[in-house]
């Protein structure tokens, strides 16, 4: 089950999770049967053994950040991370805004170019700090 947990799509891991939503107790109390999704928890975090890919189309890419952006003014912050779903029949919701943030997974997976990539948004967000 945790290999099909971390091969999910993030379309597969919003149905998960929206059924992990609507579990009644009485659902809890049986075993699955053959081939029938079971929920069994929401996180999949980079830490957490799930991988990145940051293959997004243009066009998904701007309704994330357009998303992402109105969270953060939202809420007055200036440096931070954004988990975004994309749920069925809901569109993308946030998940939680995390005041850390912290790329060690990311470069890990994605070798030299991770490090570039997170010295890059480093040193973007140093820079728009000191107003250079």
């Amino acid at each position: 089950m945790a290999s099909r947990l971390s091969a999910a799509t993030p379309e597969d891991m919003a149905a998960i999770i929206q059924a992990s939503v609507e579990l009644r107790p009485e659902d809890l109390a049986r075993i699955p049967g053959k081939g029938e999704a079971a929920a069994l928890q929401w996180k999949h975090n980079l830490g957490q053994g799930a991988s990145a890919d940051l293959k997004v189309p243009g066009d998904m890419a701007s309704r994330l950040a357009k998303v992402a952006i109105s969270a953060v003014d939202a809420i007055g912050m200036r440096f931070c991370s954004v988990d975004i779903i994309d749920v069925e029949g809901e569109g993308l919701m946030v998940m939680e805004v995390n005041g850390g943030v912290m790329m060690d997974s990311l470069m890990s997976q994605m070798g030299e170019s991770g490090k570039g990539l997170a010295a890059e948004l480093y040193e973007a967000a140093v820079l728009e700090a000191l107003n250079r």
